[in-house]
């Protein structure tokens, strides 16, 4: 039981984020709400299993609270990846650049348009879509199956302010 009270606490976080995403509609206050939710069922579950004293005690509960946080650390990390990359990806430019970079050039670099531009030079360099007639058509139903399972996990995970 002890062995496993760090992966019913990250089942626990991600379920009660889940929940809480969908109630509150909020995805920080459901980010926090599953991660104590997560650490209160590992703290129990090793309270359940803990037989033994003294610094071997400590030992169990230090193990058991830490290898907790680091799941949940990498369940938030998976949360925020997609914000998170845009930002190391700014900062790597502007780090970059001698002189930095001002607003209007990190403006036009990160423009709706400039996005959409570069994702579909990747979809097309990629062969996952082409451009015919001014037209732009699918060409691998693999992007569609990967593309709606995304989907599918946002609207599971995230509440609908934050999609």
């Amino acid at each position: 039981m002890l062995t496993l009270a760090p992966v019913a606490g990250l089942a626990a976080n991600v379920f009660a984020q889940i929940a809480c995403a969908r109630i509150l509609r909020r995805l920080g206050l459901s980010i926090v709400a599953g991660a104590l939710c997560g650490l209160l069922v590992t703290a129990l579950c090793t309270a359940l299993d803990s037989t033994s004293a003294g610094i071997a005690l400590a030992a169990d509960w230090a193990v058991a609270i830490l290898t907790y946080f680091a799941l949940a650390f990498g369940y938030w990390a998976f949360l925020n990846l997609n914000i998170t990359s845009l930002r190391i990806r700014i900062l790597r430019e502007i780090l970059q650049s001698s002189g930095g970079v001002s607003r209007d050039e990190l403006t036009a670099r990160y423009s709706a348009d400039e996005f959409l531009r570069r994702r579909l030079e990747r979809l097309e360099t990629g062969r996952q879509m082409s451009c015919r007639d001014g037209r732009w058509r699918l060409e691998s139903r693999t992007l569609l199956v990967l593309a709606r399972t995304m989907e599918a996990l946002r609207a599971l995970v995230l509440p609908a302010s934050a999609r």
